[in-house]
């Protein structure tokens, strides 16, 4: 996949958070979809590193192979902590079914936006037309 794909992919991940917090909103009772929350914020995080990747001709097949790009890469070394922070988030919500609190999705929202931000700044800059800066913040509460 190329950038732009990529990141038309992380616009549909944005939709789908919208869609799956109001359709457990609209429940009765509210359904916790927290561990999802932070699924789906996590993977756009993930998507965004690898628009950055594929707009420098690098294909990241795995997540293993992300994290080592990610901090190999001196311009990204900053955002991998909240990279992983993310990821390990969104592991135990899959793996664990851990649920969040809202402080808990707040962190993860500050983690994201400190990825997004970086990888946004940079695909700019290296000449990416129109790089969505995708808002999770109203559903991660």
């Amino acid at each position: 996949m190329n950038a732009p794909t990529y990141l038309t992919l992380v616009q549909h991940d944005l939709k789908t958070l919208e869609a799956l917090t109001e359709g457990a909103a609209s429940r009765k009772p509210p359904l916790d979809v927290s561990d999802w929350k932070c699924t789906l914020t996590f993977y756009m995080a993930c998507i965004y590193v690898k628009a950055i990747a594929s707009s420098r001709s690098v294909e990241l097949q795995d997540h293993y192979q992300l994290r080592q790009w990610l901090n190999t890469t001196g311009d990204l070394l900053t955002i991998t902590r909240s990279y992983r922070k993310l990821e390990e988030r969104s592991r135990d919500a899959r793996y664990e079914g851990r649920l969040f609190s809202a402080a808990e999705l707040g962190e993860a929202l500050r983690w994201y936006i400190d990825v997004r931000n970086r990888i946004v700044a940079l695909l700019s800059a290296a000449g990416t037309a129109n790089v969505p800066v995708a808002d999770p913040s109203p559903w991660l509460r």
